[in-house]
């Protein structure tokens, strides 16, 4: 299994990098359950969501042989 990698995350409104965790939840998406996660911009206020696909679904296990 690859190492999660952090992305450069920036708000998406003032594009400051200064943000604070919220909340993580996984959610249903179009193609399985994806984990969104949620942020609050500390130079401007603003929330927005980041989704990715939910660790643990079949089609992302790396070596499996179905």
């Amino acid at each position: 299994m690859t190492p999660f990698e952090c992305p450069d995350r920036k708000c998406p409104k003032c594009e400051s990098t200064q943000y604070l965790f919220r909340a993580r939840k996984t959610v249903p998406g179009p193609n399985g359950p994806e984990v969104e996660t949620k942020y609050r911009c500390q130079a401007c206020g603003a929330v927005w969501a980041a989704r990715v696909p939910a660790p643990g679904r079949p089609e992302q296990r790396e070596g499996d042989a179905a």
